[in-house]
């Protein structure tokens, strides 16, 4: 265990009222514990002997001290046990170490060195009256046992704390002669000294190395500092200078440094400075860079980076060694005595805060509490953590304590009641005798740090945030290598306690964080223990040493803590609430699983409102699914068997009284109705399904409650026979027996009518109930994306169905089928039609409710061309529960109706994307639609009948985006085989008759031949007319040009006789989709031609001859007119929406519609 048993062997000593065993102070132990290697040549423990002037000096700063009653040098042998020894030892060094207030006042009168640290001086003053009634507090001894070891102490040599200096070199420095260099010294002294000491002077450099050593006695450490200036030493001007000046720049300089040599210490001979505080020193070797400031600023000086000597050119830096050593007269040495004062010190301190806690709401504070809250943050400043000064309190940046308190206890029994965790603050004398025993030690930063972690974590009110920080120094100072192998092992050993404390803690989770009166304080708690276990397991020094238990990762051993926790907690709610369960009946079972359900609900609550937030965010642990998973398995294997007995079990005679009652009257407790225990006991099952939904679904699927309606159905079913029973007596005892009794002769089935009306009522206002209930649970509950209906929903849904179809047999039933059999607005009539139109408005409402993920769904398929986002994500999981849930009617009605939102979803994306996107967009959409076309109507005939699915709006749909989907070149061709149909119907206008013959020839040319024009509609002017003929889409025929005949003029039927040849060959696979235009146009002097006029034909009409055999082709007469409005023709409407389309544009430009 390395040190750490050595430092709890050093706080059993000083627990240890009993010891009988005494020793003489002024002998040392003859055997002292062991001390680590690295640092046994600092430690000395060697008396020495002060000259004259210095003891008299140290008698003349007693007598000022308020201990003039104490004689300062006994004659006789003191006696005393381990514990009075380390008392002895922190006094004196706070004794020693110590000045007194009213000599560091008296010295800051007279001014000089010390009288300036005072007055920088920010700690709050504590007197030498302070310090010892701190420690006779903490040790718990009365005032005679404290003023025979003060009087003692007084006896000893006072420690000797020296600075080993060493001044190596400097660089860059600032030149202050002509040539650009100058004449550096050192000039060393510490504040509170009058000892100040220099280097040699290195001429005419920039760059001196001066390689000296310095060595300091240090009156007193605390707001010590050292100080480093270096001068530039001014020469005499001599005649050799004089005569190698160059200019009168040169000559400036020189007088000035002449000139200077009046006042060899002038401020512009300063080439700057260091400040070093020596509290950041301790016994650790410091060596490196440290830059130059401008005048005499004593603030420190950070190592100097390759940044900072960039900026710092100017002044440059100085290379600097320092080491303090310390000698003192101790009766124990070692750092484990640091750690049994810490420990004793800090246990004090939390009983003195935890007292002070329940006297928050009494009388006005004490002084002595005044004291304790003016907190400096010790640990910090020991350990190397940034401190920020304001007036006289310090503050630390690193610790942010919480505001309540975490009600934690120690591991020795004993509780602190406190107000908030423990975040590291001590009160200032503490503080100073920590600092004052620490240096005596011998003890570095470094050690300090392992003695305040070591004694920290063993306490479980200490802040985690606090305990963060102090792991963090520790891994910086581990990466630097500056702990030897024995205090790595330390701290090996004491990780590992923690650690195992800590999980310990987790398997008392609800004991160490309570969630009900600390919730903010326990969240901060279990949030930085989180952090502190990742950045031990992220660190690789840390994770190196193999710290945690079977080396199993945080989340592993995190999730085996709140399951052991679960466990033991499952295993004492069954003890207290389930005593005798074997031997108790049906009844007392029942109210103990009651019971038991109670406390799983409210336990998973808390889980899932405050626990299972910080363990998930933090460590990545889902401990509402570890808690759920087991609790709801032990639960069900409790509850199910019970349930199981009681509805298996034969039910025992009733007890009858004089009078009998009947069966519904009686309470059962086994009935699942409001107020049973088997319905109190069904509702907390459904919260704690509930706060299952929160899981992922594989956990839900897994649930050991899953399916926890099943048990109860016994319980449902007695419901139903106690409301049958209810229901049959009611009729049987009530209706038929008063209507026998009045005999009344209904001849016109009055009776039975009343009855029908007031039954098909009752239909009629179930569904109203059915529906008004499954709304409501609609709107309380989420359902996922892929459920179309709810469970809940089928179910009632398929409830109406079915006492539609009996309302519908009422009239049958009452003997009255004949009279309303084709009587639409009959009594039955309405009401059927009132339930079924519940229902469709239900429908409607729940396709509402999916619109936005349909429409989600659909956008997805038509963007990428697939049908899956639609019809597998959204759709096919949805359809196949509810074609085994719903009944078939229901079911189809529903179909429809999703049949009809999707059509109407395809359609508005159509619409708004019909003048922006391109043809590839719309295939994709058109394959969409023809592939949820044979989704909705399989061959199986288990969705929608295609004839129903085959609607108006489909159809109108399917038609438009086979024109969007086509080429503009397509389009076009398909445009003018509209216009070839229009002008073979008989009933069109005619403009004029075109005697044509047209064939291909086997040789690959297409023959045309313009024979005459006839029939031509008068007008009041004869003009000149021609015929232009040319293949159209013209994209299709690049090859083929236009060709015109010539004009005939002023005449009412021109004859032409005019063959053209066009080199396109009938096997071209696009030959047979093109037509042929011919245009009658007119011709007129100052105008452009204009057609009145014109006809296709298309080329799959045209026969293919060959040459000997092309006479035999006979004409063809073609009606000629002008084409309609253009938004009569769907290829028309098509190509009005391609916006984007140039050649759309300028076709229809050109054709002017």
């Amino acid at each position: 265990m390395g040190e750490v048993d050595v430092g709890l062997e050093a706080l059993f000593l000083l627990e240890s009222p009993e010891e009988e065993i005494s020793q003489v102070v002024r002998v040392l132990p003859p055997s002292p514990p062991q001390v680590p290697p690295r640092r046994a040549s600092r430690i000395q423990r060697r008396r020495t002997h002060k000259s004259n002037s210095i003891r008299k000096k140290r008698e003349d700063e007693d007598s000022s001290c308020d201990c003039s009653h104490i004689s300062p040098t006994p004659q006789h042998v003191i006696h005393m046990d381990t514990e009075q020894q380390q008392l002895a030892d922190v006094y004196y060094s706070a004794f020693h170490l110590h000045p007194p207030c009213e000599k560091l006042v008296q010295e800051g009168s007279t001014g000089g060195a010390v009288a300036e640290d005072v007055e920088n001086c920010t700690s709050p003053i504590v007197t030498r009256e302070e310090l010892r009634k701190e420690l006779r507090e903490i040790f718990e001894v009365d005032d005679e046992t404290m003023t025979i070891i003060e009087n003692e102490v007084k006896m000893r040599e006072p420690p000797h704390t020296t600075l080993h200096v060493k001044v190596h070199e400097a660089k860059d420095l600032k030149p202050k002669t002509p040539k650009e260099t100058s004449h550096p010294y050192c000039v060393v002294r510490v504040t509170g000294s009058e000892d100040t000491q220099r280097t040699a002077v290195f001429p005419s450099t920039l760059n001196p190395a001066w390689e000296t050593e310095f060595q300091f006695w240090i009156p007193c450490l605390q707001d010590a500092k050292l100080v480093v200036e270096i001068w530039h030493e001014p020469q005499e001007a001599g005649v050799e200078q004089l005569m190698g000046m160059r200019d009168l720049r040169e000559l400036g300089r020189l007088v000035r440094d002449a000139a200077s040599n009046l006042q060899t210490r002038e401020t512009r001979n300063l080439l700057g400075c260091v400040t070093i505080p020596l509290t950041d020193v301790k016994d650790q070797s410091v060596e490196g860079w440290y830059n130059l400031v401008k005048g005499k600023e004593e603030g420190p000086n950070q190592l100097s980076h390759k940044e900072n000597l960039k900026r710092c050119k100017k002044r440059g830096s100085v290379h600097i060694s320092l080491r303090l050593s310390t000698d003192s007269q101790l009766n124990l040495f070692g750092p484990h005595w640091y750690n049994g004062f810490l420990n004793k010190m800090v246990e004090h301190h939390l009983k003195y805060i935890s007292s002070f806690s329940h006297r928050r709401g009494g009388s006005r504070r004490s002084d002595r509490s005044i004291l304790s809250l003016r907190s400096n943050f010790h640990c910090a400043r020991s350990c190397g953590i940034s401190i920020t000064r304001s007036n006289s309190t310090r503050t630390c940046r690193s610790y942010s304590g919480s505001p309540t308190s975490s009600g934690s206890s120690y591991e020795n029994e004993v509780t602190w009641n406190l107000i908030t965790p423990w975040n590291g603050r001590v009160n200032e004398a503490c503080s100073t005798l920590l600092d004052y025993y620490s240096t005596t030690l011998g003890l570095s930063p470094v050690a300090v740090t392992l003695a305040w972690w070591n004694v920290a974590s063993k306490f479980s009110v200490v802040d985690q945030v606090f305990l963060g920080e102090l792991l963090k120094t520790m891994q910086t100072y581990l990466s630097d290598k500056k702990y030897s192998d024995q205090e790595i092992e330390e701290i090996q050993s004491s990780l590992r306690l923690w650690i195992t404390g800590e999980i310990n803690r987790l398997r008392s989770l609800t004991t160490h964080f309570p969630a009900a009166s600390s919730k903010i304080v326990s969240y901060a708690q279990i949030k930085g223990m989180l952090k502190n276990f990742l950045e031990l397991e992220a660190n690789q020094h840390t994770h190196s040493l193999k710290i945690f238990p079977k080396d199993a990762s945080v989340t592993e051993l995190v999730a085996e803590g709140l399951m052991d926790f679960s466990k033991n907690w499952w295993e004492a709610t069954l003890k207290s609430r389930c005593r005798d369960y074997h031997a108790a009946t049906f009844d007392q079972q029942l109210d103990m699983a009651v019971g038991v359900a109670g406390e799983i609900c409210s336990f998973l609550s808390e889980v899932s409102n405050f626990y299972h937030d910080v363990f998930f965010r933090e460590a990545r642990v889902s401990y509402l699914r570890l808690a759920y998973t087991l609790l709801t398995l032990e639960l069900a294997a409790y509850v199910r068997p019970l349930l199981h007995k009681i509805y298996d079990a034969p039910t025992g005679k009733r007890k009858c009284s004089h009078t009998p009652v009947p069966y519904y009257e009686e309470s059962d407790k086994y009935a699942l109705e409001a107020g049973s225990p088997v319905w109190h006991l069904y509702k907390k099952l459904e919260f704690i399904h509930k706060i299952g939904e929160n899981l992922p679904v594989e956990v839900q699927l897994e649930s050991a409650i899953r399916g926890y309606h099943q048990w109860f159905l016994g319980g449902v079913t007695r419901w139903q026979n106690r409301l049958l029973t209810r229901t049959k007596d009611l009729l049987a005892k009530e209706i038929v027996s008063l209507w026998e009794k009045l005999s009344w002769p209904d001849y016109e089935n009055f009776v039975g009518k009343q009855l029908l009306q007031e039954l098909c009522g009752l239909g009629t206002l179930y569904t109203k109930l059915i529906i008004t209930k499954m709304e409501a649970r609609a709107r309380e509950e989420s359902t996922p994306e892929s459920t179309l209906l709810p469970a809940h929903s089928c179910t009632g849904l398929n409830n109406i169905e079915f006492v539609r179809h009996e309302v519908g047999k009422l009239p049958k039933l009452c003997g009255l089928a004949d009279e309303y059999d084709d009587d639409q607005f009959s009594v039955p009539a309405k009401a059927l039609s009132k339930m079924e139109g519940s229902i469709m408005c239900f429908l409607d409402s729940a396709i509402r409710k999916m619109m936005p993920s349909l429409l989600s769904a659909v956008e997805r398929s038509c963007e990428t061309g697939n049908e899956a986002p639609l019809l597998q994500d959204a759709l096919d999981q949805g359809l196949c529960v509810l074609r085994d849930s719903l009944n078939e009617n229901t079911f189809q009605h529903f179909l429809l109706k999703i049949w009809n939102t999707i059509i109407t979803i395809f359609g508005s994306i159509v619409e708004r994307s019909s003048t922006k996107r391109k043809a590839e967009f719309f295939k994709n959409v058109y394959r969409v639609l023809e592939r949820t076309w044979y989704f909705f109507t399989p061959a199986d005939s288990r969705g929608l009948d295609p004839h129903l699915a085959h609607t108006a709006e489909y159809q109108a749909l399917q038609k438009t985006l086979c024109n969007l989907k086509m080429p503009t070149e397509s389009l076009i061709a398909k445009y003018y085989k509209e216009r070839y149909e229009e002008l073979q119907r008989s009933y069109h206008a005619c403009n004029a008759e075109l005697v044509v013959r047209v064939f291909f020839l086997v040789t690959g040319k297409l023959i045309v031949e313009v024979i005459m024009a006839r029939n031509i509609v008068r007008s009041s002017v004869k003009l000149d007319t021609f015929v232009q003929v040319k293949l159209v889409p013209s994209d299709w025929f690049p090859n083929a040009t236009s060709h015109k005949t010539k004009i005939q003029r002023k005449c009412d039927s021109p004859v032409f006789e005019e063959k053209f040849e066009l080199p396109v060959s009938p096997d071209e696979s696009s030959v047979r989709n093109g037509h042929i235009l011919f245009l009658l146009k007119t011709r007129q002097f100052f105008q452009s031609s204009e057609g009145f006029a014109e006809t296709v034909l298309p080329l799959d009409d045209i026969p293919s001859v060959d040459t000997h055999t092309a006479d035999s082709v006979k004409n063809k007469i073609l009606i000629m007119n002008l084409p309609k409005n253009g938004d009569d023709y769907t290829a028309i409407k098509a190509l009005k929406f391609r916006t984007w389309d140039k050649r759309a544009i300028s076709f229809l430009q050109v054709c002017k519609l």
